[in-house]
């Protein structure tokens, strides 16, 4: 028997492969954070890069918050910017999958 799908085969998918014991599902979740890994620590070497190359004594955001012009503290603040925007993505994504009712679980 032949693994290949035919055109007989339901479209759902369904069949499964000669000697496949069963259905596996597999998450996306764990390629999401790696990639949020990922974004959080470029995010974090931008702005310790950035930092070391300009010489300023302190940095105001938005006009609210005065940040120290080090390194450290750049490298800091684009860590916790860069997890905050992704928590919020990732938090939007989890709320609207549960209203969709062909989600995965």
């Amino acid at each position: 028997m032949s693994d290949r799908a035919t055109a007989d085969d339901d479209a759902g998918g369904e069949r499964l492969i000669e000697g496949e014991a069963e259905a596996v599902e597999a998450s996306g979740r764990p390629y999401l954070a790696g990639a949020a890994a990922v974004v959080t620590l470029f995010a974090a070497a931008a702005g310790y890069v950035v930092a070391a190359n300009n010489a300023v004594p302190a940095v105001t955001v938005f006009g609210a918050v005065t940040l120290p012009g080090s390194p450290a503290a750049m490298a800091l603040y684009g860590a916790v910017l860069s997890l905050l925007v992704v928590g919020t993505l990732f938090g939007l994504v989890t709320v609207a999958s549960r209203f969709d009712d062909d989600a995965v679980n």
